[in-house]
């Protein structure tokens, strides 16, 4: 007899967190308000966009990276893939994010304020916001598709056996459950075409965001490799912080008897790869650009290698992000210790903030001074705060935990 062994989510989350948390969304939405009203309104929006950029990548990448492991037929790190796909919630949150992003176009978008009549067709204020809107809208229904499909027969299983919490979400996952194995096979058959589509719609898609979203705020300047930039940098954060949540959960949800060290060894090593494929991808822009001396393009990297205060955040960059993971994760032994994992993720992911910061800022603030402070904090803080309470609401419904069987004897 074969007997299905769930471990089945937390039913009470850490309240020391889930405040904290609670605590980071309401100073980030006092400080947007206070930008709303007028309060450092430019700077206020200046980090809006980058931790819209930064966040909004990171949980998109996060369900690609879970896509990824799939496409690949892994089987080495079921669980950190559970934790990847609860960054979900936060993917449809993150279009009325954007569309909050019209009350500040008139400090983010300068072709808004001054119309370029070559660019008029495709940079225009209606279509602008209406097609980012689609492509936030097609990734979303994609992403969530995707991760129904794929926690259907454990949460399933969970409501069976009377463990899972009383939810529309849970309810709505669940709809027409059959069985464990026959969901498992009807599992494997959705998956396969919807796995390519999901990463074919995000390399094209996110391609776009980055072209219209951060490329746009230098109306004049352009790169066919930008788009690249843009979901590398996304995929690499949403691994780093995969990580990152991987360990503290393995902690807090009791789970070391359950995801091996091995489990981060093997995702470290994907880590350190995407560093080196971002950095390659931004080395073959600077490269092109460079060699050829083009001289509209090149304005955008002596702004920010030559001219203060931005040269220190420029080589931060690229010391932090493309050359300190190739040296530290040749170690073995570093990708299986907890902490100092989870201290070099987090330098990693810190990195990928920066990326952003350098990418977006610069562009739009003229001042001696960088734009860093409680205001930028306060926002960092709120988005951190409401990405961190969707996982946990993924976390209360979704086992980490894969399904074990085991076999009892009965005798007669």
């Amino acid at each position: 007899m074969t007997d299905l062994v769930l471990i089945a989510p937390p039913k009470d989350l850490p309240p020391k967190i889930v405040a904290v948390l609670r605590i980071f969304v309401v100073v980030g939405l006092l400080t947007l308000l206070a930008g709303m009203f007028g309060f450092a309104s430019q700077r206020v929006w200046i980090s809006y966009l980058i931790n819209f950029c930064f966040w909004s990548g990171l949980a998109q990448g996060a369900v690609v990276f879970s896509a990824a492991y799939r496409l690949t037929n892994g089987t080495w790190g079921e669980t950190i893939r559970r934790v990847a796909e609860g960054f979900v919630l936060f993917i449809p949150l993150s279009i009325l994010l954007f569309l909050l992003t019209f009350f500040g176009r008139h400090e983010l978008w300068p072709w808004i304020e001054e119309p370029i009549k070559a660019k008029a067709a495709w940079l225009n204020e209606p279509f602008f916001f209406l097609r980012v809107t689609l492509y936030f809208s097609m990734m979303s229904l994609l992403s969530w598709r995707y991760v129904s499909i794929s926690i259907r027969p454990e949460v399933g299983l969970l409501k069976e056996q009377g463990l899972a919490p009383a939810s529309r979400w849970v309810g709505h996952v669940t709809r027409n459950w059959t069985d464990y194995n026959s969901e498992l096979e009807t599992r494997k058959a959705k998956l396969g075409p919807l796995v390519p589509i999901l990463l074919i719609a995000y390399g094209g898609i996110y391609s776009f965001v980055g072209f219209d979203v951060v490329m746009s705020l230098e109306p004049h300047w352009y790169s066919t490799m930008y788009g690249w930039l843009y979901f590398a940098h996304a995929f690499d954060a949403a691994v780093a912080a995969t990580i990152i949540v991987a360990i503290l959960a393995r902690k807090y949800f009791h789970l070391e008897d359950h995801v091996s060290t091995k489990q981060f060894y093997d995702v470290a090593r994907l880590l350190m790869g995407l560093c080196m494929l971002a950095g390659g991808f931004y080395w073959s822009q600077y490269l092109v650009t460079w060699y050829g001396n083009l001289g509209e393009e090149i304005e955008r990297f002596i702004l920010r290698f030559d001219h203060a205060p931005w040269p220190p955040f420029q080589w931060a960059v690229i010391i932090l992000l493309y050359f300190f993971p190739i040296v530290v994760f040749l170690s073995r032994a570093v990708k299986e210790k907890m902490r100092a994992l989870a201290a070099i993720a987090s330098i990693i992911l810190a990195a990928n903030w920066l990326y952003q910061f350098i990418e977006i800022a610069p562009s739009l603030w003229k001042q001696d001074t960088p734009p860093l402070g409680l205001v930028e904090l306060g926002i960092t803080l709120g988005f951190l705060g409401a990405v961190g309470l969707c996982w946990l609401a993924y976390a209360r419904v979704v086992p980490l935990v894969p399904v074990r069987s085991n076999v009892t004897t009965t005798s007669h």
